[in-house]
């Protein structure tokens, strides 16, 4: 697939792989609580982390939220450095994805705190172990890909977090 063509896969998950979506959205909405993160940013780029790249439509049918509130929720995003913009070839749809690693997606957000990354990551550590009983199932594959995108960005982030404050602390 072109970086600026539409996913050529069905990005609506079903069954089991849905709950499982479903449950990590809320639980990025939840940290988002913790940082002060309105529930509607936290939502849609939850489905970008999970997805990789969807369009404005894609997210609309995913969340139900107006096109007004994503185009402008989507506009933040885009304007915060997280989330980039491409046109879809010979179309006037652009799809959306996230910029960069985990790091630099809090870091341009807000905080989390050491202990926040050690939940998350054994959260996940734990949906990803859950994960393997639907093996083959529609979906699994690109859930458990993107699983493992956002562990490796949450341990990324637990290793550089001690030094980056120590470092804040010292100045």
């Amino acid at each position: 697939m072109n970086s600026n063509q539409a996913p050529d896969y069905d990005f609506r998950f079903r069954g089991k792989i849905k709950d499982y979506e479903k449950t990590l959205i809320k639980f990025f909405i939840d940290i988002g609580k913790n940082k002060d993160t309105p529930a509607k940013i936290q939502e849609i780029l939850g489905y970008l982390i999970i997805h990789d790249k969807l369009s404005q439509s894609n997210l609309k049918e995913l969340t139900g939220y107006s096109s007004g509130t994503i185009s402008a929720t989507l506009g933040n995003l885009v304007e915060l450095g997280v989330v980039q913009k491409e046109r879809i070839a010979s179309s006037n749809m652009n799809l959306y994805s996230k910029i960069g690693d985990l790091p630099k997606i809090f870091e341009t957000s807000s905080e989390v705190s050491i202990e926040q990354f050690t939940l998350i990551s054994k959260f996940m550590e734990n949906k990803l172990n859950e994960l393997e009983e639907y093996k083959g199932k529609e979906g699994y594959k690109n859930l458990r890909t993107q699983l493992n995108v956002l562990l490796d960005g949450y341990k990324k982030v637990m290793k550089i977090t001690p030094s980056m404050t120590k470092m804040l602390s010292d100045n």
